[in-house]
């Protein structure tokens, strides 16, 4: 069947598009650039996708075929980046698909990077859940970006049409200080207003005006983070006709107020994110009151000693008024009545990302404060430190099994390499460690890689390496969460009569933030490498 007759009977062309590699190049890291070979054979051609991280290229993706090289401004890459390496068969459908030019457009930009770091994650996958994982989760990216950059269809638009939305673009970004409507960027695009709006979203990911607002903002930041100017002479500079307005939309947007903006930079704003100090901290802040738990204790890996403590599990949360707080930050995980008293005492707001990917909110905490470039740099430095982990504890395991089990009075939970945060993703998939096959009954509240043990399944759990940390929660009294240890069962295990059990501390490895996944590292080299 030819490519035609495909079309008529409505199957996908038969291109395959297969990932080699993925390398995350950090800043100051040498890399050299080279032209592609089609070392897969002449039925294929080969591709690579560089993608800026950070600096002053943050945001760019370029694509690299196969006999051609690729020209990119040194500064642009002296930031982070990742390399992505794939090759594609069947070359007409490869053309028809991905463009003939370098730069690609990737927006929204956090989307790239979240697919792009859970690939990183999954790039030693070797079992077939996560080596499928994999692959779903490239031609998601590649999706991504054929849907943005690929020709496009007759409904899309004709190339008179899409050059026009391309240049109102440009006319956005050069006059975004002047009263732009929507009837003068449609006809100076020479396209129908119902029309101009359709394109213009299938390019950009958003409507004209939001899209003019978001330019607008973006230079209001630079001039917040840079300058003392007036609020009123930065509303006006943006294109803000007035303070109010300007300090709405911006507060809408970026979840802070212009001013609370500006004093972050500074390092002066007062913040109070339970739970979620690990980020604050991460970007060079410090909370002015701290999560602590009557079971858990608070964070003391955080060194924040000289900061007061705030009992969160107590559910009444009209105490923080005491600190006068500029900004509540906090997860989405309280009831409302919670919310509702954060919102009567400060500006509150609350990160509704999925938890058990610490990127992806470090970005969006980061982008808060205005500290992107601070986030990218702690993602690096930490996959950096991940990759020479990685490399060390392949030599020194020599395939050895590791198991890591949470440890209560009522509880025993094994966290296995399924695991999407926490303790799982920088065991399993950071450092690349083999884990112990589950031993027991699945969790029942649907968390991925969580299974319940009982004392009796202890039986099969013959991993080489075993992690413990022992959790309060259930305990009555003091210690009681410790007496699996004197029982037959536990001493029999091969680890314990091989000395290879570790005690590690519940609250660091019980968060999943960047600085905690650090110190994961830290105590898995201490005790393995």
């Amino acid at each position: 069947m030819d490519i035609e007759q495909r079309k008529q009977a409505g199957t996908a062309p038969l291109v395959q598009y297969a990932l080699r590699s993925i390398r995350l190049i950090v800043a100051g890291e040498q890399a050299e650039m080279s032209e592609l070979d089609d070392s897969d054979g002449n039925d294929k051609e080969s591709f690579e996708l560089l993608v800026i991280m950070s600096g002053t290229g943050q945001g760019k993706c370029y694509l690299q075929r196969s006999g051609r090289s690729l020209c990119v401004d040194q500064e642009v890459m002296s930031g982070s980046y990742y390399r992505v390496r794939f090759v594609a068969s069947g070359y007409d459908a490869v053309s028809s698909l991905l463009p003939d030019k370098q730069e690609l457009t990737c927006v929204p930009f956090a989307k790239t990077m979240e697919l792009l770091d859970e690939l990183y994650g999954l790039r030693e996958a070797s079992g077939e859940l996560e080596l499928f994982q994999r692959f779903v989760r490239f031609q998601e990216l590649l999706l991504f970006l054929f849907r943005q950059n690929a020709p496009a269809a007759e409904d899309k638009g004709t190339d008179i049409e899409r050059e026009g939305v391309e240049l109102s673009i440009r006319h956005i970004h050069q006059y975004y200080r002047e009263l732009l409507t929507l009837e003068e960027l449609a006809s100076l695009a020479g396209i129908d207003r119902w029309k101009y709006t359709r394109l213009f979203k299938e390019a950009t990911g958003q409507v004209p005006l939001q899209y003019l607002n978001e330019v607008r903002i973006n230079q209001a930041k630079k001039w917040l983070a840079s300058a003392d100017d007036k609020l009123l002479d930065i509303a006006l500079n943006a294109g803000f006709n007035n303070e109010y307005y300007f300090n709405r939309r911006f507060k809408q947007t970026v979840g802070i107020s212009p001013g609370q903006y500006r004093r972050s930079r500074k390092g002066q704003l007062r913040v109070v994110a339970p739970y979620l100090e690990d980020f604050i901290v991460a970007l060079d802040m410090q909370p002015i009151v701290q999560y602590w738990h009557a079971k858990w204790g608070k964070q003391d890996y955080l060194g924040l000693n000289h900061i007061p403590t705030f009992d969160e599990n107590g559910g009444n949360f009209d105490a923080l008024s005491g600190y006068k707080p500029d900004l509540i930050l906090l997860a989405d995980r309280y009831e409302q009545q919670q919310y509702s008293q954060c919102r009567r005492i400060s500006n509150t707001c609350i990160l509704r990302e999925q938890t058990h990917n610490w990127r992806t909110l470090l970005r969006t905490v980061a982008d808060y404060f205005g500290r992107t470039e601070l986030a990218d740099e702690a993602i690096a430095k930490y996959a950096f430190k991940a990759r020479s982990a990685s490399h060390k504890l392949s030599r020194a395991m020599k395939g050895e099994t590791v198991a890591f089990l949470r440890i209560s009075a009522d509880h025993i939970i094994q966290y296995t390499e399924e695991g999407q945060g926490f303790v799982s993703a920088v065991l399993y998939d950071d450092v690349g460690l083999r884990s112990h096959p589950a031993i027991g009954v699945a969790s029942k509240a649907n968390r991925p890689g969580m299974f319940n043990l009982s004392v009796e399944d202890l039986r099969a759990l013959t991993a080489d390496h075993l992690f413990i940390t022992f959790d309060k929660w259930h305990s009555q009294a003091e210690g009681k969460e410790r007496e699996l240890l004197e029982q037959p069962e536990w001493r029999d295990l091969p680890a314990v009569r091989n000395n290879r059990v570790y005690e590690v501390d519940f609250l660091t490895w019980m968060n999943n933030g960047v600085i905690s996944n650090g110190k994961k590292i830290d105590d898995i080299l201490r005790l393995l490498a």
